[in-house]
């Protein structure tokens, strides 16, 4: 009886076959353009599989068709069966917009998936011309990119305008020898970042520029000037002193969108105004000679104050050498004196015997 129960349970796992995960649901997935995206379906016992099963792929119209079978979808489709046949997950890959619309997988049962494919939309898209400013020798961005930077469009063009009034493709194709090894697109991780980067710029490589993406287009004008030198103005009217004002070009690139005008020019920036380095050279002159007079002045104090104290030190020694000769002559005479009393008191003895 127990085994007849479990041959009962066995044909009946193996008439079921591939149950499907999501039966009868609509799944929605969103994808972008250039990219790849995962489709999935698959049974759900891992020990099951699908005797058959196809996609089929509708475009609004009500009309499936083969997915395996459309040349569209030659070389972008891709099933994961064959390492595990329970898997019948769909990849498709290089997206286009047309890939947008209805996917069915059907075996036994249907699951259903609805992919969105968003392409790529410029930021600028306009018809006027945008102005760009570059300098010689360095490099310039010219911007130009998708709304959605994952959405890598189908086909990118940036083309350059030339005098016979048409235009030669720069990229992907460099067919001007002017730009050769110059261009190359900005960042190439981001398939939505168009923006090309043109090095070692020159006057020639000054003029008009377009980025195309399929009926979309946006315009530059380039305008390559010689790099900018610090220029020196001086400024004396109505001013005691002078003053005198730098004047700075800002390298960074600045855009000025133009419209129903052929010729434009690029806004000036008032630089900020610094201190004139001569007025420093004069302060330090004035400083210096301030204290030269200061030390020429202390000088001068201090030698009067020696030949003064010299001076004085002269006389009080001839006041000493006078005191001196009159205290010897003083005492030649008293000594004279007293030589004169001795000598007359000697020669008149009888004078005193009477």
């Amino acid at each position: 009886m127990r085994d007849h129960l479990y041959l009962f349970f066995f044909m009946i796992h193996c008439s079921t076959g591939c149950i499907l995960t999501d039966v009868h649901q609509t799944t929605v997935i969103t994808a972008y353009t250039g990219g790849s995206v995962l489709l999935p379906c698959s049974c759900a016992d891992p020990q099951s599989t699908a005797d058959t099963f196809t996609w089929q792929f509708n475009t609004y119209r009500d009309r499936w068709i083969q997915v395996f079978e459309d040349e569209k979808f030659s070389g972008r489709r891709e099933l994961f069966n064959e390492g595990s046949p329970n898997n019948l997950s769909l990849l498709i890959s290089d997206l286009r917009e047309e890939d947008q619309g209805y996917y069915k997988c059907k075996t036994e049962q249907l699951t259903y998936i609805q992919l969105r494919v968003k392409g790529c939309n410029l930021v600028q898209n306009r018809e006027s011309w945008t102005v760009v400013t570059g300098y010689s020798g360095e490099s310039v961005v010219l911007p130009c990119s998708c709304t959605e930077l994952q959405a890598k469009p189908e086909q990118i063009r940036w083309e350059y305008y030339l005098v016979n009034n048409t235009y030669e493709e720069i990229y992907p194709n460099e067919k001007i020898e002017l730009h050769k090894n110059r261009v190359k697109l900005l960042n190439q991780t981001t398939p939505g970042n168009l923006s090309l980067h043109i090095s070692a710029l020159t006057a020639d490589h000054g003029g008009d520029y377009t980025c195309s993406v399929s009926s979309q287009l946006v315009s530059y004008r380039l305008q390559v000037e010689e790099k900018p030198h610090i220029q020196t103005v001086s400024l004396s009217t109505h001013q005691p002193s002078h003053q005198t004002q730098e004047l700075t070009h800002q390298p960074s690139h600045q855009t000025q969108e133009l419209t129903h005008q052929p010729s434009h020019q690029t806004q000036e920036l008032t630089p900020p105004q610094h201190t004139p380095q001569y007025v420093f050279i004069i302060l330090g002159v004035i400083l210096s000679v301030l204290l030269l007079a200061l030390l020429a002045l202390i000088y001068w104090r201090c030698r009067g104050g020696r030949n003064v104290k010299k001076e004085t030190s002269d006389d009080e020694e001839l006041n000493q050498k006078q005191d001196d000769q009159d205290e010897v002559l003083y005492s030649a005479v008293v000594h004279v004196k007293r030589a004169s009393t001795s000598a007359h008191t000697q020669s008149n003895p009888a004078e005193d015997t009477e």
